[in-house]
């Protein structure tokens, strides 16, 4: 067998492994020793006997990865449990196989195999697998909640969003690949972090308001704004591009930003918010170089100059311990 990577990089976050499999234990306990270490979050019923279930997870500091394959069950997280565990985070579910059909806080979800949806861990579900395939599989990737809004901008809209295979194809390619290759790796390098949901957030960008209505403006922005947040390494993006992938017309995204200054200027603030987020963690700490080019500017110099404009401080004063209360934010001009 070959030994794990080290990935002994300074972008890198270290990667935990575990496994379970319902076959270490007794057939009469596997159902609740599943509940127990890994289902804890939900209320796990099985539809098939005998139980089983084989899960291979990767722990980052920004993502969960989890490779699932077992019999079909009903998963349910009711407001109580909410209430007492407190967890908050949201899950991207990718069904290999079967379908699922799932109440996500009153709302009728259907996934087909091929698809991806969504969970927000701060509300209810009931999500159901179909019966008809006896073992399926499932391939699931958490984030915390501020990672994701940072990549898929609002999120109150995601609670039981589908996508469907024909989109989520490039993702769940992505997906598929890391299934293969993290076992040989003790760390996730911040490239494969950054692709990994660049990915997500535009096969979720493409998925969002299929056939959006031109008197629909707020929906319009959030579809927007999805796509810039999600593509903010583009040095080139702008108006043409966001325009042409979101199926709007120049003239309407124009005024759909108008309220915000326009939309270059909203791109300048996403990289430069983006910027501040990532000077902020510490164990994010990149060179003034790597962010410019990770985050689409030109140079680091353009970066430290529209830094300073905008937050009142040089990334080497934030990042040196600069107080984030007192930190101005100033307008820029042009």
């Amino acid at each position: 067998m070959r030994a794990p990577s080290s990935d002994h990089r300074d972008d890198a976050f270290p990667l935990r492994r575990a496994q379970f499999s319902s076959r270490d234990y007794p057939l009469e306990e596997a159902a609740s020793v599943y509940q127990l270490m890994f289902a804890s979050s939900a209320l796990v019923t099985p539809l098939a006997a005998p139980f089983h279930v084989e899960i291979t997870s990767f722990w980052s500091e920004h993502m969960r990865f989890h490779f699932m394959e077992g019999v079909p069950f009903v998963f349910h997280r009711p407001a109580q449990k909410i209430g007492y565990d407190g967890i908050d985070a949201i899950v991207v579910q990718h069904v290999e196989t079967g379908a699922i059909v799932g109440d996500f806080d009153g709302i009728e979800v259907r996934a087909e195999a091929g698809s991806l949806y969504i969970i927000d861990f701060s509300r209810p579900a009931i999500i159901r697998d179909t019966v008809e395939i006896p073992s399926q599989k499932r391939n699931f990737v958490g984030l915390p909640r501020a990672f994701a809004k940072r990549w898929f901008g609002a999120l109150d809209r995601l609670h039981g969003f589908v996508v469907p295979p024909e989109i989520a194809e490039t993702y769940t390619g992505h997906l598929l690949r890391l299934r293969a290759r993290l076992p040989q790796r003790s760390a996730l390098d911040a490239a494969t972090l950054a692709t990994t949901a660049t990915l997500l957030a535009q096969a979720i960008t493409q998925a969002t308001g299929h056939g959006t209505s031109r008197s629909d403006p707020a929906r319009l922005f959030q579809k927007a704004r999805l796509y810039i947040e999600s593509s903010l390494s583009d040095p080139d993006l702008g108006a043409a591009e966001i325009a042409r992938n979101i199926g709007a017309s120049r003239t309407r995204l124009f005024a759909v930003f108008q309220g915000v200054g326009g939309v270059d200027r909203y791109i300048r603030s996403a990289r430069l918010e983006a910027v501040k987020a990532a000077l902020g963690a510490p164990a994010q700490a990149e060179p003034i170089a790597v962010l410019a080019e990770t985050f689409g500017f030109r140079s680091a110099g353009q970066l430290s100059r529209l830094f300073r404009q905008h937050f009142g401080v040089t990334p080497s004063q934030f990042s040196a311990g600069a107080d984030p209360g007192g930190v101005r934010r100033h307008a820029e001009s042009g």
